[in-house]
């Protein structure tokens, strides 16, 4: 167990060593940057503000292999500061928030480009309930001098700066396209369940998986030395997709819209997949029908390379090379020949369709966008990527800007596409003139259906001899082979560079150069071409941006994920809702996000959590402590009288606050009394039954989570009351219940009712003198009880208890006498397995032996309810070994178990049962007839009246999963 005490002077621990720190001083320079929300006509896009983390400031909490590390992260380690270095001490620089920086006129604004997103600081210093998030590039220890205040030694200086993984604010382990419901198989899953990246990549390294999982989850190489004009402040970052297993991108869309159309029904066995396309999008095709047991017809024309022709056959299909270089409407262009074939055979032909075909898009909205968040720690600012069918590019950005509205997207495009006059020069389709291109894969004759100019900011206009020219570059300095549309790309990338003044550009490598060897990398076929020696230099590129796009302060409305509340905003220009909507579908879905970002981030913690060693069990702090770190960290735990809205990333430093400052209740070395560990299919079913939001009350309402609770209870019931197999469940009945605590009082409600029940209208009677029992270190719920149900801590009466801590039956005799002898009425005996303290199980047999006895004396009978208090200990019964510990439990009237406790359910789930059917409704109902109508259909399968309480959340569902399970 690691347990760091926090002061206000902190504490670094790392691998069993500890020194002091006080927090760093730094002076910080402001960096500014207007900023915008913007809106888009895109179906399914909302765009919504996601300030990082990068800059809210100094101190943080990383974690190693062994340990925490909690301290202050100089300005060599911000993605966006400008560091200096004096002899003995490290300074870092900080950034104002842009509202505080636009309102005191700081900053300013690159001519002729938009100023990418600042990340902003925090109010006050950084603590450890917000950590900052490293630049990815940042992969070797600083070598920046320390600061002399922080550490007492180098050597210590050396440990502590070691590379660590961030785990607080790693957007690698919190933002997901779409939560993956079941193993990573991509071929029979639907289209719309998405799978996790990180799955998959977890999978691959772990275990044999099928070929298809092998699609996504592509590596982020950094090119920023090779190619940023500026590579202090402006890094760029390529996703490698030629890894995926056909050789490119287009594996990504492939599978997705193979797989869209089997889930639909337009693609159905016996039938042929037809497809156009420039190159890529064939071989991935041929590759997603080998897998799926399709054939396949591809389409291509004589540009396409002799190596990825050969690479569509290679799958087993057909190939037909049609000319190249005619006009889009005319019917021997390849993708008019696709349209040909399947219009001529309904039935027979299924037409990919990638130029229209919405589920491109999609594909990288599901999988290409949430990776780049991940991978750049939500740090990304501009996205570049040349464009075909549109899906790349239009998906991708479509996701980065509901994401972060301020990523700007930059289209990549060969001189002779169509695409930079439709969208720089504004030239209607039917007037846009065609020129010739080399770069395959990229550049289009046409608009696509897919493309959308809507998520598009910016262009950058390349040549052939400037992209192959990078493509041999890129080769030789960093020993990657790519294909010409990375090239121009890449060279793109480098243009932008030297337009803006700090950012991270991430752009995408769509093929191997191996596909090339022939073109690209053949000496011969350069000259003949005449691009030897014809490249521009990056320097002397430009960048187009949209006139919007230039001013990000024109259209300046709240850039909050959450807009603010009417009240606190007096000119709200937010559309209002419909009369159906709670909220704006914008807003539902910013919200949804936060959701989807949140759960996986939860799944992470708990991963790490569950792991020896990996993070501290708990950081020990004093009230104080705390509510000053949530202030520090700018998202104080008040209430203020008119409390303004927080925006996301608040949400987010609240929920990192939260789990710094909480203890690790599932890590092996949490032990408690109360409970210990938590079982993470129960815990996926508490997160059911609470995203259902269901009340079991009433079936209508909850009506398999009603029947779940039954089929419990039932279950519960046969292993409390030993019931062999064959035989029919003994009569019963139960509740789930908010509590052992509520067990205990549920028991003394039905002993009550049984001996008096005129109690229930009338109330106590003090004459009566009802005296229950219980062992004197029974559970001090026993006391609570006797005070809530009117029966007094003076009529309950504590049991002396055997030198093991159970309850003597010899001291249980006397008492009940002298109870007799004094004229009360003993009605309750309340007995316990495995006592809170000691663990101790009281002897079942010989206790119901006595209270028979004074049941049955002189011929009189005289009703005494028996419990089993069983929260910690009931799960005995589950046991082989343990078993006989419960022997006698059968003959009790009723019984409580605590499944959260040695079972590890969440918390809590708490399960009371008896074998009187009718029993709670005869003592606790209401007859509340405007929710429990007599007439109504499945009126008898309702809960709800047999409880105290009205609302009652479903807690069965987690033990049913659980126990489901494992049997």
């Amino acid at each position: 167990l690691t347990c760091i005490h926090i002061t206000p002077k902190f504490v670094r621990i790392r691998r069993g060593v500890a020194s002091s720190s006080t927090t760093s001083r730094s002076k910080g320079r402001a960096f500014t940057t207007p900023q915008r929300s913007t809106t888009t006509k895109s179906q399914t896009s909302l765009f919504w503000k996601n300030e990082t983390t990068a800059q809210r400031h100094h101190r943080r909490i990383g974690s190693s292999s062994r340990g925490s590390v909690l301290g202050k992260v100089g300005g060599d380690r911000l993605s966006f500061a400008k560091s200096t270095t004096t002899p003995g001490r490290r300074q870092s620089t900080t950034t104002t928030s842009a509202r505080s920086s636009s309102e005191r006129g700081e900053g300013k604004r690159t001519a002729n480009a938009p100023t990418p997103p600042t990340p902003p600081a925090g109010n006050g210093k950084r603590t450890a309930a917000t950590r900052a998030i490293s630049d990815p590039s940042s992969q070797t220890p600083s070598s920046s001098p320390p600061d002399d205040e922080d550490f007492e030694d180098e050597k210590t200086t050396e440990m502590l700066d070691q590379r660590c993984e961030l785990n607080g604010d790693n957007f690698a382990e919190q933002t997901v396209a779409t939560p993956s419901d079941g193993p990573i198989d991509v071929l029979h899953a639907s289209s719309k369940q998405t799978k996790s990246w990180q799955a998959v990549r977890r999978a691959v390294t772990t275990g044999p998986v099928q070929s298809n999982a092998l699609i996504g989850g592509t590596p982020l190489i950094d090119v920023t030395n090779v190619l940023s004009l500026n590579p202090t402040n402006v890094k760029i970052y390529a996703k490698c997709e030629y890894m995926n297993p056909s050789g490119s991108i287009k594996d990504r869309i492939a599978s997705y819209i193979l797989q869209a159309a089997i889930d639909s029904g337009d693609l159905k066995e016996g039938m042929t997949v037809v497809a156009a396309t420039s190159g890529n999008t064939g071989s991935a095709i041929a590759a997603a029908c080998a897998i799926r047991g399709f054939d396949y017809i591809v389409i291509t024309n004589k540009k396409c390379s002799i190596e990825k022709i050969d690479s569509m056959r290679a799958y087993g299909g057909k190939v037909i090379v049609a000319k190249s270089g005619v006009p889009a409407d005319h019917p021997e262009h390849y993708q008019n020949i696709e349209n040909t074939m399947v219009a001529e055979n309904p039935g027979k032909y299924y037409g990919v369709n990638q130029y229209d075909n919405l589920n491109n898009a999609l594909a990288y909205e599901a999988t290409l966008g949430p990776e780049i968040i991940a991978q750049t720690k939500g740090l990304i600012t501009h996205f570049v990527a040349g464009s075909s069918t549109g899906g790349t590019l239009t998906g991708t950005s479509r996701y980065l800007k509901a994401v972060n509205p301020d990523i700007k997207s930059v289209l990549a495009d060969p001189r002779g596409s169509v695409l930079w006059d439709n969208f720089v020069n504004d030239v209607p389709e039917n007037d846009l003139v065609v020129g010739k291109w080399e770069i395959e894969g990229v550049g289009k004759d046409s608009i696509p259906g897919v493309l959308s100019w809507d998520v598009v900011d910016g262009a950058q206009r390349g040549d052939d001899a400037s992209s192959f020219y990078t493509c041999r570059k890129v080769a030789k300095d960093l020993g990657v082979l790519v294909g010409g549309s990375a090239g121009l790309n890449l060279h793109a990338c480098a243009v932008l560079s030297g337009k803006i003044d700090q950012g991270v550009i991430v752009t995408v490598l769509p093929d191997s150069g191996v596909k090339y060897l022939s073109k690209i990398y053949n000496d011969d076929w350069m000259n003949e071409k005449g691009f030897t020696g014809k490249e521009k230099k990056p320097e002397d590129g430009e960048i187009y941006w949209r006139p919007e796009a230039t001013d990000p302060c024109a259209n300046e409305k709240s850039t909050r994920m959450f807009p603010k509340n009417n009240c606190s905003l007096k000119d709200d220009t937010r559309k209002r809702c419909n009369d159906d909507e709670m909220n704006s579908r914008e807003q539902s879905e910013a919200e949804l996000r936060f959701l989807e970002e949140t759960a996986a981030r939860m799944v992470e913690y708990h991963r790490q959590s569950v792991k020896i060693g990996e993070e501290p069990v708990v950081l020990m702090n004093t009230p104080e402590t705390i509510r000053a770190m949530f202030s520090e960290a700018g998202v104080g735990m008040d209430f203020e009288h008119q409390e303004p809205s927080w925006d996301e990333q608040q949400l987010r430093d609240a929920v990192t606050a939260i789990l710094q400052t909480s203890v690790r209740s599932s890590s092996p070395l949490f032990l408690n009394q109360l409970y210990a560990g938590v079982d993470p299919v129960a815990l996926a079913g508490e997160w059911v039954s609470s995203a259902l939001n269901s009340n079991v009350h009433t079936f209508e309402v909850a009506p398999a989570l009603t029947e779940i609770e039954k089929s419990c209870l039932e279950k519960v019931t046969r292993c409390w009351l030993k019931t062999k197999a064959g035989v029919e469940t003994p009569e019963h009945d139960g509740l789930f219940v908010p509590g052992g605590s509520i067990s205990i009082l549920y028991s003394l409600l039905l002993a009550r009712d049984v001996v008096d029940s005129s109690i229930r209208k009338a109330g106590m009677d003090r004459t009566r003198n009802l005296v229950a029992f219980c062992s004197e270190n029974a559970h001090y719920s026993y006391k609570k009880s006797a005070i809530v149900t009117g029966l007094g801590e003076e009529n309950l009466v504590a049991v002396k208890c055997l030198p093991n801590g159970a309850m003597d039956p010899g001291a249980l005799r006397a008492a009940i006498a002298s109870a007799i002898s004094a004229g009360k009425t003993p009605f309750y005996v309340g007995t316990t397995a495995g006592t809170t303290v000691l663990g101790a199980f009281d002897q079942f047999n010989e206790i119901f032996d006595v209270v028979d006895e004074f049941q049955n004396a002189n011929g009189k009978t005289q009703r005494i309810w028996t419990h089993i208090d069983g929260a910690w200990g009931g799960g005995a019964m589950l046991s082989k070994e343990h078993d006989h510990l419960m022997n006698g439990a059968e003959r009790s009237d009723s019984f409580s178990w605590n499944p959260h406790k040695m079972l590890g359910i969440p918390l809590q789930c708490s399960v009371f049962v008896c074998k009187h059917a009718g029993s709670l409704s005869k003592a606790n109902s209401a007859r509340a007839e405007y929710l429990f109508q007599p007439d109504k259909n499945n009126s008898g399968a309702d809960l709800g009246d047999r409880t105290i309480q009205c609302g009652r959340k479903s807690d069965a569902m987690k033990l049913w999963l659980s126990w489901k399970l494992r049997g």
